[in-house]
Parts: C-alpha cells; structure tokens; sequence
C-alpha cells in the first residue's frame, strides 16, 4: 500500500514537471523576451566584446592563445560566414577604442542598458524582485570578467589533456578542442543560471537545465549551419546583407534557447505544487 502511494506520488510529480514545462515552452512571454534581448544585443554587443576582448589584450599570458580564443568566439557568435561578422566586428571594436571618453560614456551606457533589461527578464522568469543597481553591478561585472578569464583557464586544462591523450596509443586520435567550445557553453550557462536571478538557484537544477540548454543550442548550431549551407533565397535577394540578417537570426535563436533553458532552471527549482505532493 505504502508502495503504491509513493508510486502514484512519483507519477503525479512527474506529471506536474512536464505540464509545466510544456507549459512554459510554449510561452508567449520568452518569445518577447528572446526578441527584447536580441535588440539591446545589437546595441550592446560591441561594447561588450570591448571589455572582454581588452581584458584579453591588456593581459601578456593570453597572448599564446588569443588568436585561437577569438575564432572560437566568433564562430559561436555566428555559426557562418563567422570570417566576415570576424572582420565586421573588429573593424567596430578597433573604432571604438579611439572614441576617447565619449566611447567610453557609450560602452557604459549601452552595457548598462543591456544588463538592465536582462536583469529584469531574469527576475521576472523566477518571480523575485530585481537588484538594485550596486548588487547588478557587481553581480554581472563579475561575470563579464570571469567568463574570459574561465575560457583561458579553459584552453590551458585542455591543452594539458590533449597531452595526455596524445601520450596513449588508445586515445591518441581523440581532439578534445573539437568538443572544448561545449563544454564551455555549458559553464557559461550554468554560471548565468546559478548566479543571474535574485535568489537562491540550487546547484543540481542549474546543472542539469545548463547541460540541456547547452546541448540545445549545440543541436540547434548544427542545424541552422545546414539551412544556411542550403538556403540561397536570402542571398540572392539581399545579397551581402543576407550575412547580417542570419546573424540577427542567430542571435534570436540563441536568446530563445537560453531563455527557455532558464525558465526549466526555475521550473526543476521552484515547483511548489511537486513540493506539496502528499
């Protein structure tokens, strides 16, 4: 009898967890969301690839990796045509860095704006209040310097486990940096998940939706590289500009991904009705 009340309790949370999550996949909300963050990305995208690439170019022990750290940042900001959004954006970084103050006054401003918005979606998604503005501040400051700093120490663990590998005739064939840019997502994500909202996310949940949205971003990277390979429509209408639309897609896709990834973050964290089950 017990058995069978632990069994039916074991059903009806799992029953629960997936209405939810149907739920909110289809949710209205985070397509607004996806389409709110990927205007502001637009705005903010430069100035933020300012710091972050600054604290790469100010720092001499990234110098040996550099390179490589930024063609693998720009073929996941933009699966194709990665070259060309490549040649784009340092053109716009290297204007921006001789704005002088006003340059600087803008990448506060528009990173501000950015962080703002995301803030609130974040908040709003796990139902708590924002922050005020000196704990946002450190809260994504932290984040903004960490991330670089995590991709380097990244690359170097790496490194250090393809030495291995190469040393085994079993494992010698193994490229470990072909699946380095997932797992590095997959950190990226979780610390979004873990640190991004208000309150307090348990570790597992972050884990286990970071690993999900990840792998969804993973698949949908794979795919949309296929519709572009095969898809002359747009270039054939607009031409080169056709490169800067895909992009803007990507860009959706990817907010889309992260944000729905999110909201089964705080689904696995804060389904008080599972919590109430009997």
């Amino acid at each position: 009898m017990k058995k069978e009340v632990e069994t039916r309790k074991l059903f009806k949370g799992y029953y629960i967890f997936i209405r939810d999550f149907l739920k909110a996949l289809f949710e209205d909300k985070l397509s607004y969301y996806s389409s709110s963050l990927s205007f502001y990305t637009l705005f903010s995208i430069i100035p933020l690839l300012v710091i972050v690439l600054s604290i790469f170019t100010n720092l001499p022990i990234f110098d040996d990796i550099y390179q490589r750290i930024e063609v693998m940042l720009f073929e996941n900001l933009m699966p194709t045509h990665s070259k060309e959004i490549l040649t784009y954006i340092n053109g716009f970084v290297e204007n921006s860095t001789k704005l002088g103050i006003v340059g600087m006054v803008y990448v506060l401003f528009a990173s501000m704006m950015f962080f703002k918005n995301y803030d609130y979606i974040v908040n709003d998604i796990f139902d708590c209040e924002q922050r005020n503005f000196w704990s946002s501040l450190s809260v994504y400051w932290t984040l903004i310097t960490m991330t670089p700093i995590l991709m380097v120490l990244s690359f170097y663990l790496s490194t250090y486990i393809q030495g291995i590998l190469d040393k085994n005739e079993f494992t010698a064939g193994i490229e470990f940096f072909n699946i380095l840019p997932y797992f590095i997502v997959w950190g990226v994500f979780f610390l979004a998940y873990k640190t991004s909202a208000n309150t307090h996310v348990s570790s597992l949940s972050a884990v286990i939706s970071s690993f999900i949205a990840s792998l969804a971003w993973y698949l949908a990277k794979i795919g949309f590289i296929f519709y572009v390979m095969h898809n002359k429509t747009y270039l054939s209408i607009y031409g080169g500009l056709s490169i800067l639309l895909f992009f803007f897609l990507w860009i959706y896709i990817s907010w889309a991904i992260f944000l729905h990834g999110l909201k089964f973050c705080y689904i696995l964290d804060r389904d008080d009705e599972i919590k109430e089950i009997k």
